[in-house]
């Protein structure tokens, strides 16, 4: 896997503090006086900037991954003037296997699941063994397997049917691509052994997630319970989690990458300065707006504000729209990995059938912190549960994910496409052109 070179031996910045960013640049050299690799053992020293630059390493490219799968989910449209592939490429449904769109995070993911994978090689080093306990290494596999998971499914829920290596920790014999369905059963295999791990050694530091790194594998693993459609293991899974549905509770608790801009940490890049202009914005689709479309009295639509001006509209070869997306207040807002709405969401989804009054009570907790009523018993099925995740998760990179699964991309409205854009919008990314397929 050509994308993975970078990296073939991880190094991490020791000088930077544990709160500073470790992302390693295409091209940067990793062989400075400042670096020191892991890849033949491991110290105490050395751990928690280990983790902190893995923590660090999911977000980049993160933001290109969420804006691909917003626009192609129809939830808005990307205007950058200097970049005209967001228009002529992504919205008019022509996915290159040449593109950034898929290239960057791609190889974004896999370059944190090297670094994951060097940090479980580091700990069959004979010197780790001797300055770690065993349960300290146990502990440390279970983090290192379950970012892994994560990152790779990214990965598969981009590239979809075309499936994913999960087997790339000797870059000289990288294991075969596996379909979807097999990719996700290696995934979840993953998530429970890390699962086990940390539940019988306990946690690493740092953490700055927000939730412990156990709970935020059983988030993972109920997420991807539900696309394998194991209801019982999504709520097998979501009781181990961080699911909180206590009068009070919040709906944003959960796992979010952090941005700082101190020294050489990273802003938030899914901020937008407001009102945004050709050079970089994030208008709202015009049918999640449209009062056919939402609920009146919904406050989840508040994540679209009117531009300022008597004429709002802002267009770029042919996409226009009134409002921008306002999903962060600043440059240094958090974003959510996996939240308890979407937890909540996955627990009525879960119980639908099986228990629907625990389905209702998970969707009625929700919808009252955007200002409705209940459904009322019996109201809870797959077309409310998709109304539901579409204003609840609008922007998180869901919606194009959720269409798919249900096998309903025919019914994202495309009104307001330009005339030649693909429709139904299409179902997956090819694999990248330097994996050599």
């Amino acid at each position: 896997m050509r994308i993975s070179n970078k990296i073939k031996t991880l190094a991490l910045v020791l000088a930077i503090g544990l709160t500073s960013s470790c992302t390693l640049e295409e091209g940067q050299s990793l062989n400075g006086a400042q670096t020191t690799s892991i890849s033949e053992g491991l110290s105490k020293t050395e751990l928690p900037q280990v983790v902190a630059g893995i923590l660090s390493n999911m977000r980049d490219r993160m933001s290109t991954q969420r804006d691909v799968m917003s626009v192609l989910g129809r939830e808005y449209w990307v205007l950058q003037s200097s970049d005209p592939g967001w228009g002529t490429e992504l919205a008019a449904g022509l996915l290159s296997n040449g593109s950034f769109f898929i290239n960057n995070p791609y190889s974004e993911r896999y370059a944190t699941v090297k670094a994951c994978n060097l940090l479980l090689e580091s700990l069959e080093a004979e010197s780790t063994k001797i300055v770690f306990t065993e349960n300290e290494i146990v502990a440390i596999r279970g983090f290192a397997n379950t970012i892994k998971a994560h990152e790779l499914l990214s990965v598969l829920n981009m590239v979809y049917q075309n499936g994913i290596r999960t087997e790339v920790s000797d870059p000289d014999n990288l294991g075969p691509f596996e379909n979807y369905d097999d990719a996700l059963t290696t995934i979840m295999g993953l998530l429970d052994s890390g699962f086990t791990d940390i539940t019988t050694a306990g946690e690493v530091e740092p953490n700055t997630l927000g939730v412990s790194y156990s709970e935020f594998n059983r988030a993972i693993a109920a997420r991807v319970a539900m696309y394998q459609g194991d209801h019982a293991k999504v709520l097998s899974a979501l009781a181990d989690s961080f699911m909180n549905m206590e009068a009070g509770a919040d709906l944003n608790a959960g796992a979010y990458l952090r941005y700082s801009a101190a020294g050489a940490d990273q802003l938030n890049p899914l901020f937008n300065a407001l009102p945004s202009s050709t050079d970089g914005a994030r208008l709202v689709y015009p049918d999640f707006l449209d009062p056919a479309s939402f609920e009146a009295g919904d406050t989840r639509i508040n994540k679209a504000v009117i531009r300022s001006g008597t004429d709002p509209e802002l267009c770029l070869a042919g996409m226009c729209g009134t409002h921008d997306v306002l999903l962060y207040e600043s440059n240094t807002t958090p974003v959510g990995l996996i939240r308890n709405e979407e937890l909540l969401l996955l627990y009525a989804e879960a119980n639908m059938t099986s228990n629907p009054g625990e389905a209702e009570a998970a969707i009625d907790f929700i919808r009252a912190g955007a200002g409705l009523g209940a459904v009322g018993a019996g109201n809870v099925d797959e077309d409310r549960i998709i109304y539901e995740r579409r204003y609840s998760l609008f922007g998180e990179g869901h919606r194009w994910v959720d269409m798919r699964r249900f096998g309903r991309l025919a019914d994202i409205n495309q009104d307001y496409d330009r005339a030649g854009d693909l429709s139904p919008v299409p179902n997956q990314f090819p694999i990248p052109q330097n994996e050599g397929q």
